[in-house]
Formats: C-alpha cells, structure tokens, sequence
C-alpha cells in the first residue's frame, strides 16, 4: 500500500512538473498578474498587500472591474458589502499565497511549484479517503484518477483559490472519517472546517449536514454526542477566533469573512442570469441598492425579478442542475479548452464527464452501503446547493470531482471483479449504464458548449503579451486563431461580440506590420462568407485591400457593401 501510495504521488507530481512546463511558456504565466478583470490578478494584489505588512488588512483589497464602475462608485459598494473593511471573499488563499511568495518568491516557477504542492497534497487526500472507506483496491485506482484529472491539473499553475478549497475539504472529509471518541480530534476537525469555510464560503452549508451525521454516529449515546459536538465548535470557535479578533481591530462586523452572498446570489438567480458563468442582470443595481446589503432583501427582490413566472425560475434552476453534471466546462478566469489546445499534458488528461459516467454509477452500486458512506453522500449534497446557489462554472465544480473521484473508482474495481468472477451480465448492465451516463454528461449542454466553447479574452492577452515582447508572428497567430474560433452559426449573422474590435481591428493592424495583407484578406473573406452580415468585417477588408493590398476598386466594393449592412441593421433604406 505504501509503494502504491508513493508511486501515485510520484505521478502526480511528474504530470504537474510538465503541465506547469507548457504554461511557463505561455504569456498568461505573466499577464494573469495585471488582467484587472480576472480574480488572478486581484488575488496577486491582495497577497502582495498582506507580504507589505498589512498583514490585518486595514486597507482592504476588493475587487475594481469595469462592470462595477458601471453599477455603482466604490463607496456605495463598500455601504452595499458591510463597510469598506470586510474582506471581498474568503480569505485563506490570498494569505496563503503570500506565505508562498515568502518562501518561493515571485517568479511564476515558485509559486507554480507551491500550487502544484497542493495539488499533490489533493491526490494524497483522495487515495487516504479512499483506503479509509473502500480500500486499497479502490484508493490505487482513485489516486491515480486525481493524479491525471485535467480540470485539477488545469488550475493549479493559476493564481486562483479553487485548488486550495479542494484540498482543505479533502483534508476535512478525510479527518472526519478518522473522527471516533476523542474530544481531540474533534477539535482538530473543527478547526479544519472553518479552514474549509474560509478557503470556499459555500463550505458552511455542510455545517447541518455534519451536525446530522454526529446525531445519527452517537444518537444511543448522549454523553458522547455531547462531548464530542462540543469538541467540534470549539475547536471552530478556536480557528474563528482570528478572524473576528482582526475584524474588531479594523472596525468591521465581528462575524464576516466575505461580501459575497448578495451579489453571487444575484447574479445565478435574476430571470436574466446567464446560470452558466457570468453576465451581470439588468436589474443589479435597483437590486443592490433596494437591499443594502441584506441578503434575505436580495433574495426576495431577485426572485422579484420573474415577476411570477415560477416556470422561468425553475427553466432556469434547472439549466444550472444540468450544468453541474455536463461535461462542458464552462469558463471562469481561464477556459478549459484554450488550453487543453496549447497543453498535450491537459488533452490526453482524465476529463470531468468520465468521472460523471462512473461516479454516479458508484453512487447506484454503493446505494446499500450508502449509510456507511453517508458523509460523502451529505457532502455531495451539501456542494450541489452551494453551486445551485450562484452561477456554474468548471471551476466551481472541482470539490465535486474530487469525491465522485472515489466513487468512480469503486465502480471500476466493482465491474473488474465481476468480470473476474465470470459475471458478466451484472457487468455488462453497469458498463451499459456508465456509458449511457457518459454520452448524456458529454451532450447536457449542445448549445452552450457550441456557442461559448471559447471567448475572445484568451486569444487577445496573449497576443498583446506577445506583441508587446515584439514577438508578431505569435501575435498573429494567436489573433487569426481566434477568429478560427468564434462561433459561427445560422443564429450568429456577425461576428460574436468583442471579437471585431478587440480581435479583428488589432489582426488586421499587425498582418499589415508582418507584410502580410494577403493573407488578412483571405482570413477576412472567410469571415465575411461566414458573417453575411457583419459591417466591420466588410469595412476591414475594404482598407485591406485599398491601403494593403492598393487594390482600390476593390476596396471600394468592399466600403460599399459595409455601408449597405450598416443601413440594414439600423433600418434604414
């Protein structure tokens, strides 16, 4: 077991040295630290904060994106969140992220390194919670599966906390199980649930799931509920108790850990969420405003926002249920599939919708053992709340992964038995049923994953990046690939938004610096066959050909038809 365990860890940190290889060399391993826009940046800043010795947070670090200028100046903001010092988000990740920068420095290969520790630390966790509940059979399997999770894998090079919340719900789940009688261990596993609570806000719902399964483990013993429920919120108080000390020192609410309920709310439950990553509603800021930051005001004026139409709400909540479970992974910070294209470490990696197919049909096998295991069970439970509650994103799915991880290895060392025994019908039946689980998994999402499988951000910082390094040809391709990328469609007459200005402007710019109009132009022209009905992609080969390729009669023809469409799409004869 122990060669096993070690052989496992190996690999794990084998594949992430090489993951961590290929992005080293991409420009996000800079530019993730100054993109405004993304938590990668803001979470380098608020580290960067606390390593200065603000180490209280007295000038609390938020967020500062564009769309927030839009709802509101920053002090209505701070009256909407509690006050201008309680924290943007929970936060163990930034602190823990300084003391990696302390120890490693800033480069993005000791940083790197210490997230790939965690990482590593995750799949240990998984093959220990394994062992504890089915076995070595079954923990080999499912630490080799964690070591080679490609959404796992993905995040961790980034500045971004998801990883950290895999790992401090492993260790909790794992120490939970180790849990007997002693008052001891359960004030270590109370400390390790506020440290799950402050890596993840939406831990706290496994709080009455944990207290259930005390009431259910000791319920013929009184005494020892008692003692060890006890033990359990001190040991929370305990690890708390920083928190609220540093929240008096600075003047905010004693209990808060995170401005972020009101608003994740919000933004996953208004009848114009997007439900799958983000897009701010329209009603944000009467919404905002009209609750002054009272989260049970914002929930009653956010389900306002169907004005009756219950059926909108549960299309809606329906979607999102479906999108926990769907192979796409939807994007947030970073998207998957820009990546994987760029990662051959991330392609051939173990991918979410497998891990569906043979997690759930885990669950079917452990049905009868379900009360042994019941911990995994309110777990999961407890996770899918916490994501039903905001909006879905890959990233947000990870603790979920990481517990279907065990249950889809049980399901491999349960039909490698049958098989072994010659039962091949209850065999056939599962694999049957993991597969139809797969395919469905893999098409919940049709139009979702064809219309937003890539975004236009990726392909644009990492050409800037580029270009700025006066490196153009990989500026050029990286621009080129993107409009190689936009989704097309009989829906789609234009190109999506933000792709012209922000990728076709800038790729034209550079094809001409490269001497290389010509193949703008047939770039363009694709694009125009494409988008029938995009006036900037006729009005950009218009200068192409005219100022790049001096053909000015077609040129012109070019002008003309863009002007054409623009007095269509505005109605105009």
């Amino acid at each position: 077991m122990t060669r096993t365990f070690l052989i496992i860890l190996a690999v794990a940190a084998a594949v992430r040295l090489a993951n961590l290889g290929v992005v080293s060399r991409l420009p996000i391993a800079d530019y993730q630290r100054t993109w405004s826009e993304a938590d990668m940046a803001f979470n380098w800043t608020w580290s960067g904060r606390i390593l200065q010795g603000d180490v209280l947070g007295r000038d609390t670090v938020h967020e500062d994106t564009d769309w927030m200028h839009e709802i509101a100046p920053v002090e209505t903001w701070q009256r909407w969140w509690g006050g201008p010092h309680v924290f943007y988000q929970a936060p163990l990740y930034p602190y823990t992220l300084a003391a990696m920068r302390r120890v490693a420095g800033d480069g993005f290969w000791g940083v790197g390194l210490c997230q790939a520790l965690l990482g590593v630390s995750s799949v240990a966790l998984v093959y220990l919670l394994a062992a504890r509940l089915f076995g070595p059979a079954v923990a080999a399997i499912a630490g080799f599966g964690a070591a080679l999770y490609g959404p796992l894998l993905l995040h961790e090079p980034f500045l971004i906390r998801d990883s950290l919340a895999v790992t401090t719900s492993l260790l909790l789940l794992w120490w939970l199980t180790r849990c007997e009688e002693s008052a001891g261990r359960w004030l270590v596993a109370g400390m390790f649930f506020v440290a799950a609570v402050l890596a993840r806000e939406s831990a706290l719902l496994f709080a009455p799931f944990v207290a259930l399964w005390l009431v259910q483990r000791f319920r013929t013993r009184p005494r020892t509920l008692g003692r060890v429920s006890l033990a359990f919120v001190a040991g929370a108080a305990l690890a708390f108790a920083p928190l609220v000390a540093r929240n008096v020192a600075v003047g905010a609410p004693p209990l808060s850990f995170s401005t972020r309920a009101v608003e994740i709310f919000l933004i996953g439950n208004a009848v114009d969420t997007a439900v799958i990553g983000v897009k701010i509603p329209a009603a944000t800021r009467t919404v905002l405003e009209q609750a002054d930051g009272h989260l049970g005001r914002a929930i009653r004026l956010t389900l306002a926002t169907y004005e009756g139409d219950w059926k909108r709400l549960l299309a809606n909540e329906w979607l999102k249920l479906r999108a926990i479970f769907a192979g796409y992974e939807a994007m947030d910070d970073v998207n998957w599939y820009y990546f994987a294209d760029r990662s051959p470490v991330l392609r051939f990696s173990l991918r979410y919708d497998v891990v569906v197919a043979l997690g759930v049909l885990g669950l079917i096998l452990d049905r009868r053992n379900a009360a042994r295991h019941r911990l995994l069970w309110y777990f999961l439970i407890a996770t899918v709340g916490g994501l039903m509650y905001g909006t879905i994103a890959g990233r947000y799915r990870l603790p979920i992964a990481a517990v279907l991880l065990v249950y889809a290895a049980m399901a491999v060392v349960w039909l490698a038995r049958e098989i072994a025994d010659g039962r091949w019908r209850p065999a056939a039946i599962a694999g049957a049923t993991a597969l139809a689980i797969g395919v469905i998994s893999a098409h919940l999402l049709p139009t979702a994953e064809r219309q937003s499988r890539y975004r236009p951000d990726e392909f644009f910082m990492a050409a800037r990046a580029y270009y700025e390094r006066g490196d153009q040809r990989h500026a050029y391709d990286e621009l080129e690939s993107a409009l190689d990328h936009a989704y097309a469609g009989p829906d789609q007459p234009t190109l999506p938004a933000r792709y012209e200005n922000l990728i076709a402007l800038p790729f034209v710019r550079v094809a001409h610096e490269l001497g290389r109009d010509a193949d703008a132009a047939t770039v363009l022209e694709r694009l125009a066959t494409v988008y029938p009905k995009d006036a900037g992609v006729e009005q950009l080969l218009g200068f192409v050909y005219r100022d790049g390729l001096g053909k000015a009669d077609e040129g012109q023809r070019h002008f003309a038809r863009a002007e054409t469409l623009g007095a269509e799409s505005l109605g105009t004869p």
